[in-house]
């Protein structure tokens, strides 16, 4: 018969690539239970998600990607902020086909990888979180823009001045309990107690039996860290001091907690943080994007005459679904990351004005989807690998363009269908903005009406001043003319007298005449005074008189002959 010579299988490939990012067999163990993403597998399967995911391909995705290291390299060389630390990646941006500002980009996705510190300062590990620039070029065109800080780990403390009490009902205050501290890391809740009993009502009650209620449901079997362990005994004290941390599910969104200490007779006690506040990283994080993209507008910015202003972005933290173990916090990323190449750029745009309130009610991945697309993709990088080692090809993109069979199964790893669920998210979003602008232009009106009553009311002090400036240029006149100052109203007064009298001597002979003929008609003199005037007169002619003719001056009687005459 035919010997038919054996086909020689294909060596297995240690490693796939996809536009320079590349995982090998390690990096594929990542997906496993109780693993930690790296950021090989995020460049990977985002760059896959931004060719695949947009219905024109890359040159549509409405996400920028710069890489998983963007961050810490930004960073790097000792940069004080992000104008200093362009230069560590002024290339980076180069390599996107019309940079970072392209009309087709509504966000930024900057993933962070923070080293966390222990309460002792000591290494924790490491936490991966998302920073979604959203509108990357408002700080040019005016238009809102916002670092929104998405963070499936987020961390709150609150210690109080004076603890939280609780009693036992029916022990008259002699079994006590105080919490002094409460904190929360994700879907973990960690509460600091104290407490005693004085052993005249038996032991102390354990804390392990501890409830702690929240969003309708009961976090039951806390895990215990005592630093004093004495539950005591009849007539012999006790004491618990120490921690309990329970675990929650992650997608509780409440503030308020209600801890209930033992197994039954302890009052329950409220416990209230405080909402999420932006972290000192998250802050910087804020920070340094803002600096970052306004030195990259004023170098490579489509419009370089319009200033950035880099602190137009408003950095928040959304309300995000907690992840509930200590090893999804990269999946979350990626998760979130995907979810945006699936939105429209204006879309995301709109996103930079939504409250804290709107933005709590978007789909958000939970624990179980992060645990469903973590399956998926460890199953796809099988099947890639697989793929792989059949054609001796180890770039995925040529593989994809080969086999649409594979392509599909890709990109159905990578999404799922959840449009419904972020319509109803536009709507609502949408129906806060159209409130938002109601209320704006009910402020605006009142704001122009509280102006207007401003320009009325200087108006008026205006008018005031300019009458009083009216009155002391009168009072300063009149003192030059030498009279004594009058006031105003007297001199309109005076003047209006003036203008209805004809004339002053016409008036006083017509006042005067009245009254001589009244004298006359009684048979009076005119005046007493006048006829006093006569007889002194004539008194004296006499007694000059006689002077004269002793002594008499020819001028004087010729002046007497002339007024005689006149």
């Amino acid at each position: 018969g035919v010997v038919v010579p054996a086909v020689a299988a294909m060596p297995p490939v240690s490693e796939l690539s996809f536009r320079r990012a590349i995982i090998n067999l390690a990096d594929a163990g990542r997906l496993g239970e109780g693993e930690d993403l790296n950021d090989a597998i995020l460049d990977f399967f985002i760059r896959l998600g931004q060719h695949l995911i947009p219905q024109g391909g890359d040159v549509s995705a409405p996400v920028s990607y710069l890489g998983s290291i963007f961050w810490k390299q930004l960073r790097s060389a000792f940069a004080n902020s992000g104008e200093e630390g362009w230069k560590n990646v002024q290339n980076w941006a180069k390599r996107k086909a019309g940079g970072l500002f392209k009309d087709t980009y509504g966000a930024f996705a900057v993933p962070i990888n923070e080293d966390l510190k222990d309460d002792d300062g000591r290494d924790a590990g490491n936490h991966w979180w998302l920073a979604l620039v959203l509108n990357p070029a408002g700080g040019a065109i005016k238009e809102p823009m916002a670092v929104m800080c998405l963070d499936s780990m987020q961390r709150r403390t609150k210690k109080f001045d004076e603890p939280l009490m609780s009693d036992c009902v029916g022990c008259f205050h002699r079994y006590t309990l105080e919490v002094t501290e409460v904190e929360q890391a994700g879907y973990l809740i960690v509460i600091s107690f104290d407490a005693r009993g004085d052993g005249s009502f038996g032991p102390l009650q354990r804390p392990e039996k501890s409830q702690l209620l929240v969003d309708g449901y009961v976090c039951v079997d806390p895990s215990l860290g005592l630093k004093i362990n004495m539950p005591g005994d009849d007539g012999v004290a006790g004491r618990f001091q120490g921690t309990l941390t329970f675990a929650m599910d992650g997608r509780c969104r409440s503030s308020i907690f209600e801890l209930r200490y033992g197994e039954e007779g302890f009052k329950p006690i409220k416990i209230e943080f405080d909402p999420f506040q932006l972290t000192k990283l998250q802050k910087d994080v804020s920070r340094f994007l803002g600096g970052y993209l306004a030195k990259e507008w004023d170098m490579n910015g489509p419009n370089k005459g319009l200033r950035f202003e880099k602190q137009s972005a408003r950095a928040l933290v959304a309300d995000v679904h907690q992840q509930e173990n200590l090893n999804d916090c990269g999946v979350y990323v990626l998760e979130n990351t995907l979810r945006s190449l699936r939105l429209k750029r204006t879309f995301l745009k709109t996103m930079a004005e939504a409250s804290s309130q709107v933005l709590s009610s978007y789909p958000w991945p939970t624990q179980k989807d992060i645990t469903a697309r973590k399956l998926k993709l460890k199953g796809i990088v099988a099947r890639l690998f697989a793929a792989a080692a059949d054609k001796g090809i180890t770039d995925v993109e040529r593989l994809l363009k080969e086999d649409a069979q594979l392509k599909e199964e890709v990109l159905q790893s990578l999404t799922e269908a959840r449009d419904s669920e972020v319509d109803k998210f536009a709507e609502n979003l949408q129906s806060e903005l159209a409130r938002r602008t109601q209320d704006k232009e009910k402020e605006t009106a009142e704001l122009k009406r509280k102006e207007e009553i401003v320009l009325a009311r200087r108006e008026e002090e205006r008018l005031k001043r300019e009458e009083e400036a009216r009155r002391l240029e009168e009072e300063r006149l009149e003192r030059k003319r030498g009279g004594p100052p009058r006031k105003a109203e007297e001199s309109r007064k005076a003047k209006g007298k003036e203008k209805k009298r004809p004339s002053g001597s016409s008036e006083g002979s017509a006042s005067r005449s009245p009254r001589k003929s009244r004298d006359k008609a009684k048979g009076k003199r005119p005046s007493s005074e006048s006829e006093g005037s006569r007889r002194s007169a004539k008194s004296k002619r006499a007694r000059g008189g006689g002077r004269g003719r002793r002594n008499r001056d020819p001028s004087s009687s010729r002046s007497r002959s002339r007024r005689r005459r006149r």
